[in-house]
């Protein structure tokens, strides 16, 4: 069977399969986040450890406007990184139906944000520490601290799913890579 392009599948098949995705990695890796509010924190916390973009966790997808671009360059992102690629394909070539969903469907946002942890803990180990009020996230890659490099390369993975430009300013999630770059004031010559 041939996988479908991502672009051509319908809006709940696209929010369908993130959800499958995140389910199906997140059944491999131990459960280190549990809220979206977390999801949040991870995520601009990778962000910003990396230097890729400074932003407060209540801004990262913080509503379901763009939730489903997101979910679908999320697909796209999964489906070009190699540790993914094959589970991702199999799930294009035969896309999830409502009826073999074994839970209620999530959110747009939340089951981006799901998948999301998930395919970054197959790159990336983290951990949440919470003291004295405090929460901080720490990365880590073989039991040692994450290289910047391999960071910032998968946050800005990331910032250009989640529609964040590098000055810190949202953009809109339906520009192209291209426009993102030149909003962001990064034109390559």
């Amino acid at each position: 069977m041939t996988a479908t392009p991502v672009g051509e599948l319908d809006d709940r098949a696209v929010l369908l399969s993130i959800q499958y995705l995140a389910e199906d990695l997140r059944s491999e890796f131990p459960e280190v986040v549990r809220t979206p509010a977390e999801a949040r924190l991870v995520l601009s916390s990778l962000l910003a450890q990396s230097g890729i973009a400074d932003v407060e966790p209540e801004q990262v997808l913080s509503n379901e406007d763009n939730a489903l671009t997101a979910a679908r360059r999320a697909l796209e992102g999964a489906n070009a990184d190699p540790d993914t690629r094959n589970r991702v394909e199999q799930l294009l070539a035969d896309p999830p139906q409502d009826e073999q969903m074994g839970v209620e469907s999530a959110l747009g946002a939340v089951a981006v944000l799901a998948f999301l942890i998930s395919w970054l803990q197959t790159k990336i180990e983290f951990r949440i520490h919470r003291k004295d009020g405090k929460t901080e996230v720490e990365f880590t890659i073989s039991r040692e601290p994450a290289d910047n490099r391999v960071l910032r390369d998968f946050a800005d993975v990331f910032r250009r799913i989640l529609g964040i430009s590098t000055s810190s300013i949202p953009i809109d999630a339906g520009q192209t890579d291209d426009e993102q770059d030149a909003n962001a004031g990064r034109v390559e010559e």
